[in-house]
């Protein structure tokens, strides 16, 4: 009994752990888009690994983190500036490449899409 309670106070604080770690980067989760005649049509923003990660029809690539709500795009040497609203929630990003401006609208968050990804690999390997 007392090894059941202890690997339960163990895996809540494994969770809450994970949850501190990735909390300040689900603001920026979710699907972005970009106004029409854009080099991108869309980006989709996930976290791997603790790693905010921006994909689009170009591929995956993880941003770093420079100050508060900008990030850096080291694969294509690029500043990310995301701006929030009156509510403090994240309504758009903005991505400096090639001396370009690219900015775009966030339309959904990514929760779903990540919850399934996460579901899907548990059944997957079903080692419950």
């Amino acid at each position: 009994m007392k090894k059941i309670l202890l690997m339960a106070a163990i895996l809540v604080g494994v969770i809450a752990t994970a949850n501190a770690q990735t909390s300040p980067l689900k603001d920026y989760l979710g699907k972005y888009v970009f106004p029409e005649g854009s080099p991108v049509t869309e980006v989709t923003l996930t976290i791997e690994d603790t790693v905010l990660t921006i994909n689009s029809a170009m591929g995956a690539t993880a941003l770093e983190k420079k100050g508060v709500d900008t990030f850096y795009l080291a694969a294509y040497d690029a500043p990310i500036i995301f701006k929030r609203g009156a509510n403090n929630e994240v309504e758009t990003l903005t991505i400096i490449v090639q001396g370009m401006e690219l900015t775009a609208t966030k339309v959904a968050a990514s929760f779903a899409i990540k919850e399934e990804d996460f579901y899907a690999k548990v059944w997957a390997n079903k080692n419950f």
